[in-house]
């Protein structure tokens, strides 16, 4: 699971183990990946979610030990900043 190439634009799903007193049970949480932050054993990813129109967004280190099991549902590529610049300088020159 710590080996795992995770980058930002997928869709994941992150199960965690929560002790809800004598007993154990793993809770799933699905969304986006939206940032990645750090190297090694202080990794820890940035994922949101949509809950009944309310945006969760949850911070996962990756080296915790409540992580269970780590699942990339869809991979899509993170839109480039340089398109957007390439199309204003396109629209730019189509009006000049």
């Amino acid at each position: 699971m710590r080996d795992l190439q995770i980058r930002e634009g997928q869709n994941v799903k992150v199960f965690q183990k929560v002790a809800e007193g004598k007993r154990e049970r793993n809770v799933a949480f699905s969304g986006k990946v939206v940032k990645v932050r750090g190297i090694g054993v202080n990794k820890s990813i940035t994922v949101k979610q949509l809950l009944d129109g309310i945006v969760v967004d949850r911070i996962f280190p990756l080296a915790s030990p409540t992580i269970t099991k780590l699942e990339i549902v869809e991979e899509k590529k993170k839109p480039s900043r340089k398109k957007s610049a390439s199309k204003k300088a396109t629209k730019r020159k189509k009006i000049k």
